[in-house]
């Protein structure tokens, strides 16, 4: 059993009793989840601080408190400078500093997170890597994978995941990092050994109320201690900005900048793209089942990674030819002559990316589906709406995750950013809409479900009601045979 001083190794701090000799049985910053013999750590938030809840976690059975001042607590209290910093740390002591027998590699952007982590995991098992995957779908561990509730977990769910990926063998961890768990130190003091850098686009401003606050956060990741070295997206103009500024390595990638690797000769191919790729002078065709120009980068990226720690550039084309589906990703179906695609876009610039590259393999007409989540950031809703007016033929505005706001309403605001009405179609239902998408198509059409991906659910009022963009679809499919 740890004592409260073994977990305040490395965190600077006073107590107002001896901290002496205190057993802890588990640690939580959720008065809620608090059990007999934690240590509670009181942090503040935006609509809640946990100093507030000191005296019922006591009352909860804590053993000992951690915070950034007095409580109404009477136990042994450790005041420190900065709780979710401490949490952090507190959390690695918890599970025996995890990361020391672990090679971790983060993945930091706003779009492509996700992909980049599962082609840079299979390049990389493919050389004979033991690896585990933490991300927006879950995590996984060699080869199981179990669900997930957040991008980046919080700091004890994580270091409780990489505790138990050392466990079964594990020696390389791909980790995806939102913005959200770089301003919360999630991973504060967990160093990264490298971190890719995919892209920056507008995202979370609900959140971080400016697009330079979501900016300098993402950052600060790179000039703040986050990882010891980088591979960046130099066509990215954040990208440039922490090749110039980052004390750290650096290797680059891209399509136009200047960059250690690099991809020419681009060809929309049957079932994917062709291209030839320059590896520190190296020269190589390959080809990748994935479609788009977003995509390449996210393929460079992770290349990039997987030369970088030693794999054979055969190996990586063989691998990266024989690339599986990635779930919620580009999914393509085959329905009457036509296609339709599931993708997790629910951005401007991912939507944008994502009509831009199934027009490229479209004959006819180009149908989209979407909506945008509730308790997020409403100020995307009309920009996407003009997005999707630029590129597709015809709209179907729906239902996402609306979370506490009313579906109605999240719509209307879409709606704002759409001026050709003829166009248009609302359908508040999505599994209406997606049977209403599918009636329409023809020969050479395809349609475009967006925003959820390989989520199983639909969040509203505080409930999850199962659905499946791709069930449904795969239910459309079975209906016609």
């Amino acid at each position: 059993m740890n004592t409260i001083v073994d977990l305040l190794k490395g965190c600077s701090f006073e107590s107002n009793k001896s901290l002496m000799g205190i057993s802890v049985k588990g640690v939580a910053c959720d008065s809620r989840k608090v059990k007999e013999g934690d240590l509670f750590v009181c942090i503040g938030g935006r609509d809640d601080d946990g100093h507030a809840h000191a005296l019922e976690a006591q009352m909860l059975g804590a053993s000992a408190i951690v915070a950034e001042r007095a409580t109404e607590s009477s136990l042994p209290t450790a005041i420190v400078t900065n709780s979710r910093q401490c949490y952090s740390i507190i959390c690695q002591n918890f599970f025996n500093i995890p990361k020391n027998s672990l090679k971790i590699v983060t993945i930091v952007g706003t779009n492509g997170k996700t992909t980049t982590a599962y082609l840079a995991e299979r390049l990389l098992r493919a050389a004979g890597y033991r690896t585990g995957v933490i991300g927006t779908l879950g995590y996984k561990i060699l080869d199981k994978s179990y669900d997930g509730d957040l991008t980046t977990p919080d700091s004890y769910t994580l270091n409780r995941i990489l505790k138990r990926m050392s466990q079964e063998g594990v020696e390389l961890v791909i980790m995806e990092v939102s913005a959200h768990a770089i301003a919360q130190d999630r991973l504060y003091d967990l160093k990264s050994d490298i971190s890719i850098f995919t892209n920056l686009s507008s995202d979370h401003l609900d959140y971080f109320k400016s697009f330079q606050a979501y900016s300098d956060t993402k950052l600060s990741f790179f000039l703040d201690g986050g990882t010891r070295s980088a591979i960046v997206n130099t066509d990215d103009a954040l990208g440039r900005d922490i090749c110039n500024r980052a004390k750290i390595p650096v290797l680059t990638y891209g399509l136009n900048e200047p960059a250690d690797i690099f991809a020419i000769d681009v060809r929309q191919a049957e079932g994917g793209t062709d291209f030839i790729i320059n590896l520190f002078d190296e020269i190589y065709e390959m080809h990748s089942p994935l479609f788009g120009k977003h995509n390449l980068y996210n393929v460079l990226g992770a290349v990039t990674l997987a030369k970088l720690l030693k794999v054979p550039t055969a190996t990586i084309a063989e691998a990266l030819q024989k690339m599986p589906e990635i779930p919620g990703r580009f999914n393509v179906f085959l329905y009457k002559k036509a296609k339709i695609i599931v993708d997790f876009a629910h951005t401007p610039d991912g939507l944008k990316n994502l009509l831009q590259t199934a027009r490229g393999i479209t004959e006819g007409k180009l149908t989209l589906i979407f909506g945008c989540g509730g308790d997020r950031d409403k100020g995307k809703r009309p920009v996407m709406g003009a997005v999707a007016e630029e590129y597709a033929d015809r709209i179907i505005v729906t239902e996402d995750n609306s979370r506490s706001e009313e579906a109605s309403d999240i719509i209307d605001d879409i709606l704002d950013g759409i001026k050709d009405t003829k166009k248009l179609l609302r359908i508040e239902n999505r599994r209406e809409a997606i049977r209403r998408g599918a009636s329409l198509l023809k020969k050479g059409d395809t349609l475009i479900i967006a925003g959820k991906g390989a989520e199983e659910y639909i969040e509203k009022k505080g409930r999850r009601q199962r659905f499946s963009d791709a069930a449904e679809v795969t239910q459309l499919i079975r209906g016609e045979r």
